[in-house]
């Protein structure tokens, strides 16, 4: 009887060891995994940084556009006698009943948007314009003036000193285009105007 009564327990008792070793292994292969992808993601980060940075160093410099938000569009570019019959018709600023060649280039959405600086530089000066508004004018080098046309809740002053893709105010409507928020933006390259589109295109380090 008592044989029969010990065998009774033993199974049940060697289920109950068998459900506590799974679980303290489950428990135990679990801690090891987390602390794995804890490791892991730190050397993700670790890599990420580094690839950056060496990045960085290998790749060529470049200029920024002048905006972030991918709802801006090309609203009108740059006239030049060399360009098409199209582009050139493109390129023609209608003010007053008056036709003019464009300086630069016009960028424009329904949404506001921010106006950032296409390289490090200074900013020379912050003038009104009378047909486009707020300007802020930075000096990249002797060489090489930028000047945002258009601007409103302008974030910068004159003689600071600003890096790439500093945002330098909000882009808004004026006297040429009532009704989007517009930038304009003109390239003074050796003291000739060049086509932003163009200039985005060039390696910084050629024309400083």
């Amino acid at each position: 009887m008592k044989t029969m009564k010990l065998r009774k327990y033993v199974l049940p008792t060697i289920y109950v060891l068998i459900i506590l070793v799974t679980f303290l292994s489950v428990s135990l292969i679990n801690n090891h995994l987390l602390k794995n992808v804890t490791n892991y993601n730190y050397s993700k980060s670790i890599m990420k940084d580094v690839t950056e940075n060496v990045l960085s160093e290998i790749l060529p410099d470049k200029f920024e556009r002048p905006y972030l938000s991918e709802n801006v569009k090309l609203l009108s570019g740059f006239y030049s006698k060399d360009y098409d019959d199209e582009s050139q018709k493109n390129s023609l600023i209608v003010y007053q009943n008056t036709y003019m060649p464009s300086s630069g280039t016009f960028y424009a959405s329904q949404d506001e948007f921010d106006v950032v600086s296409v390289y490090d530089g200074k900013v020379k000066s912050i003038k009104k314009d009378e047909m486009l508004g707020d300007t802020v004018e930075v000096q990249h080098s002797d060489n090489l003036t930028t000047i945002y046309y258009s601007l409103k809740d302008v974030t910068v002053r004159e003689n600071d000193d600003i890096k790439k893709g500093t945002i330098i105010g909000k882009a808004t409507s004026n006297n040429l285009v009532t009704d989007k928020n517009v930038l304009f933006i003109e390239v003074y390259l050796k003291g000739k105007q060049i086509d932003p589109e163009k200039f985005y295109e060039l390696n910084p380090n050629e024309v400083k």
